[in-house]
């Protein structure tokens, strides 16, 4: 088996058909938010199984604009892992004046036995990820949140056609995220998608991205079909503000890329499937055909020297995110708790790292990655 130039642990894959609707978009001559971005945003929604889907310009922007859309208020506690963790899934916590209490995980996500063992009368919210594909005991998750009144927000940035019992992650609570990220099982270059099945969620989440404003009319019609223009004095409701909004919208050219990616989307599923799996069967480990891996983890004891040989040998290789969040020199001082020891968090911060499982790589590239993490044993 030959040593390949190089292994990446992600590419964006797209062709003609991409170029071609980003050309369809610039000659529209609307280049905002506008025919291509609905259409996105329902043909993904169809797709995950929602009711609602809202484009915004990142998956950091999507955490950001579907924490806001909860309505909590500041100071609430929102309880997250500590190991794993993306910086974007927990700097809107930060920005929006709430005070997370961070879990240890299992599994590389959130354990649901810690999360009632955090809960307080300033609880309002649980917001975790699905690292990596790894989902959590989803039914006990919900029975919490529902024992205690809390809202549930899921990070699927990494888990794009990950399921559980079936379902959908990004289903089970009140709201989800998603990037497009080229690292990820879709992209646009930039952008993300909020999901939700609430129509009240998703009013909230559709104002805060489009600065703040109440009127939900498309900003591309010249003469809006919008019964509420004139009806306060003073205003044009188009440009009525009731919310402290920013703007965090996807551009046409964005979303027609989007739209041709999605048709691509089962299938890249299904290669980083197979991927996963191959390495899975060669390392002698487990496989859950209900996840959607977004890399492959593994543990070391002498992470940096494995890692360094594995880069050598021509595969590229990531630490898990963060490791632990706080060690970070940005959370030091933040406002926060931390309920219990946090020992697995800590161990992927110390030992755990990825190498790739994208669409881009073939089972003879699998089979040399296999190999090389074989050796290392």
């Amino acid at each position: 088996m030959s040593t390949p130039v190089r292994l990446g642990y992600a590419k964006g894959i797209y062709a003609q058909e991409e170029k071609d609707a980003v050309m369809r978009a610039l000659d529209s001559g609307w280049l905002s938010n506008g025919l291509e971005t609905l259409a996105f945003e329902k043909e993904f929604a169809d797709w995950w199984g929602v009711k609602y889907a809202l484009t915004v310009n990142s998956g950091s922007s999507a955490n950001f604009v579907a924490l806001q859309s909860l309505g909590l208020s500041k100071h609430s506690e929102v309880i997250t892992p500590a190991g794993g963790a993306f910086p974007t899934t927990i700097a809107p916590m930060i920005y929006l004046g709430l005070k997370p209490v961070f879990i240890d995980v299992k599994g590389l996500t959130i354990d649901p036995d810690e999360i009632e063992r955090a809960i307080t009368e300033k609880t309002k919210a649980i917001v975790f990820s699905h690292t990596i594909g790894f989902s959590p005991d989803m039914d006990k998750v919900m029975l919490i949140a529902k024992k205690y009144g809390l809202k549930v927000m899921e990070d699927c940035c990494d888990a794009t056609g990950s399921k559980q019992h079936g379902k959908p992650v990004g289903t089970f609570g009140d709201v989800a995220t998603v990037s497009f990220y080229p690292a990820h099982h879709m992209t646009t270059g930039e952008g993300g998608m909020v999901l939700t099945n609430s129509f009240s969620v998703y009013r909230e989440a559709l104002s805060i991205r489009d600065w703040g404003r109440d009127c939900m009319c498309r900003m591309d019609k010249p003469q809006p079909v919008c019964k509420d223009r004139w009806s306060r004095p003073g205003f044009d409701h188009r440009y009525y503000y009731t919310r402290i909004g920013l703007n965090f919208k996807m551009n046409e050219m964005t979303a027609a890329f989007g739209r041709e990616q999605l048709k691509r989307l089962d299938g890249f599923i299904e290669l980083r499937k197979r991927n996963y799996k191959i390495l899975a069967d060669q390392l002698g480990e487990c496989y859950n055909d209900d996840m959607s891996p977004f890399c492959y983890p593994l543990f070391s004891k002498n992470r940096s020297k494995d890692m360094a040989k594995l880069e050598d040998a021509g595969i590229e290789t990531r630490v898990l995110f963060s490791g632990n969040i706080l060690k970070h020199p940005a959370y030091a001082n933040i406002d926060h708790r931390v309920v219990g020891d946090l020992k697995e968090s800590e161990r992927i911060f110390r030992e755990a790292y990825f190498v790739g499982v994208g669409p881009h790589l073939s089972e003879e590239n699998m089979l040399y990655i296999a190999d090389q993490i074989l050796k290392l044993r």
